[in-house]
């Protein structure tokens, strides 16, 4: 398990407990094989299956996972912020050379490598190749040190997306993680009740999905059927979704 499954894991057990009111024990430990990830349990006697997973552009898992292990944030004295072009990139290798940059930034009063005298360019081999291969932007901000990290961003039309966030959803069976997991927690028969938690990183959601100010879903969404719970969280939404009871609903996140 890498950072990031391991905290989307930790965020569903938290939402999932606070709403339900059950008791989230985790269940996939000591050598399980193809166990849920939690179980439920209820003051009443009952018992559910919890399974979690993730949505995300496939390639991007990997560094997003060491991001998350740097706090999303490399050290710099100055403020700044790096967005990659694309989905993937070498995390460590881009790391050092943005870390190097800032610092040349800095010594020059320049607000963008781009800017950095052609001299300094020549004697900085790797800066050099980072700008010609366009592997993302770094630009100075007006906040706190260090360089924030952000996921690439993908331009498309709105118009051209879907407006039922159900059809999205319903997207998912195309990504491999989804598969295996879905059919983990609907085979977990034992239980009382199947609940699938999945966080969906705003890199892989149309952009009029990427914040949480839509309404909710107007129809079921196809191939979750037998699940008891369906539960939806994205990264810059301030509330989750959950399809219950053939009803799609806001939950709000619980008070800290």
């Amino acid at each position: 398990m890498n950072a990031l499954s391991d905290r989307a894991e930790q965020i569903a057990a938290h939402l999932v407990g606070h709403e339900t009111g059950a008791a989230v024990v985790p269940y996939d430990t000591d050598g399980r094989q193809a166990a849920v990830d939690f179980l439920l349990n209820w003051p009443d006697g009952r018992v559910g299956a919890l399974e979690v997973t993730l949505v995300t552009e496939r390639a991007s898992i990997e560094w997003q996972g060491m991001a998350m292990k740097d706090g999303w944030s490399w050290l710099a004295e100055t403020s700044w912020e790096f967005r990659p072009n694309n989905v993937n990139f070498a995390y460590k290798d881009t790391k050092q050379v943005a870390i190097s940059a800032v610092a040349l930034c800095d010594q020059w009063s320049v607000d963008t490598p781009a800017n950095l005298p052609a001299e300094v360019l020549d004697g900085e081999p790797e800066l050099a190749r980072f700008l010609a291969n366009g592997i993302g932007s770094l630009r100075r901000t007006p906040f706190s040190s260090g360089i924030k990290l952000y996921q690439s961003t993908t331009a498309e039309f709105v118009e051209a997306t879907p407006a039922d966030f159900s059809r999205v959803v319903e997207s998912w069976h195309e990504h491999p993680h989804l598969a295996p997991h879905l059919a983990k927690v609907q085979g977990a028969s034992q239980s009382d009740e199947q609940h699938l938690f999945v966080v969906v990183l705003s890199e892989a959601l149309p952009v009029r999905f990427f914040t949480d100010d839509f309404d909710v879903p107007a129809t079921p969404p196809q191939g979750f059927e037998g699940l008891d719970a369906l539960w939806v969280w994205s990264d810059y939404w301030h509330r989750y979704l959950v399809y219950r009871a053939k009803i799609w609903a806001w939950v709000d996140f619980p008070p800290k």
